[in-house]
């Protein structure tokens, strides 16, 4: 029989207990009522995101349609010249149109590779739709695809990196394409004009361009190195030029047959104006057209929506420049070429970014086809 004490012992110990069992359930559930509070604001941070994301996309998608309504010519114009063209020449055209869309995907991909549920032919189509309405030499479609990679949980640095590198394939086939026809034809080589103006200096020009674009990825490259810790952003903007530069080099010097894709891009649009030309029953040499191409086509790197204006002046000038003649007949292929290079990648753009819509913040991984699905 337990004496007075031992029982007072006993039921203190089992109140001690109750009292822990009590305060251990008030512990557990104020630690289920800070799950749950962090999982509603992860929740609500969520959600945030995806309105900004979606708001994002409404505003650019609503700037694509207006900006290509602006930037077009007047249909009602292009319509009654095209009375004059021959209907199989501007159909082929239109083909051309989407052979050089199609080179601009092959490059997207090699640059950024294939990811999952054929996001980069979608993004690439779509970035060619931002090109075509917004100038500035193709950075408006550059940026577009780095801000979708961005959501999509693909690290700055690359998306950087790789945008620079983008950019470099592109513009560069560009540059060398004046090189490579401006010198041969000042010199007599090809059919068009030997007026140095014309020929000779954009060619020097574009030389110098190629060699201030390798001394300029150097310099970065080494200033990053010094501003690596006082100046981490300015160093991370450096870094991704002269990387991307660099990367440009060791692929070019790779030789890889998709770089093909730039060469197409460019070229194919270039066929474009020619066979626009031919169906307006002129036939310059393709080497004049392809020069005045260039040259003209630099107004696109002025901050105009879809270079309204001062692109179509620059290329008929330049044609008319290069011997093509009559001007009226010039300006009525310059505008059908226009309407066909702002049209189709246009549409064909605006479908694939509206199809990426519900994807945008979704990272790659926790999609179906994963990283590593076709391009």
């Amino acid at each position: 029989m337990l004496n007075p004490m031992s029982r007072f012992s006993a039921e203190h110990d089992r109140s001690a207990e109750r009292g822990g069992a009590a305060e251990g359930a008030r512990a557990g559930e104020d630690a289920g009522d800070v799950e749950r509070e962090s999982a509603d604001e992860a929740g609500m941070a969520a959600q945030t995101r995806s309105l900004r994301n979606s708001l994002i996309l409404l505003t650019v998608f609503c700037g694509l349609v207006v900006a290509l309504l602006f930037a077009v010519p007047s249909l009602r114009v292009v319509l009654d010249k095209m009375g004059d063209a021959e209907v199989l020449w501007v159909l082929a055209a239109v083909g051309l149109e989407l052979l050089s869309c199609a080179g601009y995907v092959v490059l997207f991909v090699l640059v950024f590779g294939r990811l999952g549920g054929h996001l980069s032919t979608r993004l690439s189509l779509a970035e060619l739709a931002v090109n075509a309405v917004v100038s500035v030499s193709g950075l408006g479609g550059i940026v577009l695809g780095a801000w979708v990679l961005r959501t999509k949980g693909i690290s700055g640095e690359h998306v950087a990196r790789r945008s620079v590198l983008l950019f470099v394939l592109t513009s560069a086939v560009n540059v060398v394409a004046v090189v490579v026809i401006g010198v041969p034809m000042w010199l007599g080589l090809l059919p068009g004009s030997t007026n140095p103006l014309l020929t000779l200096l954009p060619a020097a020009v574009a030389a110098a361009t190629i060699l201030a674009t390798v001394a300029i990825a150097t310099w970065a490259k080494a200033r990053a190195a010094r501003d690596a810790e006082s100046h981490r952003r300015v160093a991370f903007a450096l870094n991704a030029l002269s990387d991307g530069v660099f990367d440009a080099l060791r692929l070019l010097r790779r030789g890889d047959p998709r770089l093909l894709g730039g060469l197409g891009y460019w070229l194919f649009d270039t066929l474009v104006l020619y066979a626009c030309l031919i169906a307006y029953g002129r036939t310059p040499s393709f080497w004049a057209v392809a020069m005045a191409y260039l040259v003209g086509m630099l107004a696109n790197s002025l901050p105009i929506p879809g270079g309204f204006v001062a692109v179509e002046g620059g290329l008929v000038a330049m044609l008319v420049l290069f011997g093509v003649h009559p001007a009226s007949l010039v300006l009525a292929a310059v505008l059908t070429y226009r309407v066909i290079a702002l049209w189709v990648p246009s549409v064909i753009g605006t479908i694939a970014f509206l199809s990426i819509r519900r994807e945008i913040g979704r990272p790659l991984a926790a999609q179906a086809s994963g990283a590593a699905g076709g391009g």
